[in-house]
């Protein structure tokens, strides 16, 4: 086989799949170095939040929430790839609704949380992980939108999915993100 013909082992990847890949790596490279910053002024300060049962309802809740929402956005995936438009639909739909219900009660355990963030670095440094994540998950929330808005419409087909594909993947990430945080930030 002529080496011009042969298709190379980057030809599976789209640029939508690798621009997506390279965005999550300079992503997680932010949250690392965040996280450690979380980690080094907690052991500096002393100050930690309260681990109780009352305290990580919420957190808990929100996890179980952003679990069952990746499943959904799967769901929603292999829907339109098995040409179940309608069902893909009502998927994504759930999806978004469950990211919206997931950043309303983070808001409402900001309001509560028992820091602020201007209480030196240490509330600064937890507000900034917990807000970012929240932004992502709005990101991805618009990335839903716009693959619903265009299910609607037509444009995907078991052939024609990558859109949908990407945008659940973004979700995963925005899942696996909140796991490592919510382990570090709450459990540690």
């Amino acid at each position: 086989m002529n080496i011009l013909t042969k298709p190379s082992a980057m030809s599976r990847f789209s640029n939508g799949k690798v621009a997506l890949f390279i965005i999550l790596a300079s992503e997680s490279v932010f949250f690392v170095t965040m996280l450690v910053a979380y980690v080094a002024l907690r052991n500096q300060t002393g100050w930690f939040l309260d681990h109780t049962l009352i305290r990580l309802l919420i957190p808990l809740a929100n996890t179980a929430i952003l679990l069952f929402s990746a499943l959904a956005a799967w769901r929603g995936t292999v829907s339109i790839r098995d040409g179940k438009t309608f069902a893909s639909q009502g998927w994504q739909l759930l999806t978004l609704l469950l990211g919206l219900v997931f950043v309303s009660a983070q808001i409402y355990e900001f309001r509560h949380a028992g820091m602020r963030i201007n209480d030196q670095a240490f509330g600064g440094v937890f507000f900034t992980l917990m807000g970012f994540h929240g932004l992502h998950v709005l990101a991805g929330g618009v990335f839903l939108i716009l693959n619903l808005a265009r299910t609607r419409l037509g444009d995907y087909s078991p052939a024609r999915y990558e859109a949908v594909e990407l945008g659940t993947w973004f979700w995963y990430y925005v899942t696996a993100v909140w796991i490592v945080l919510f382990a570090a930030l709450y459990l540690l």
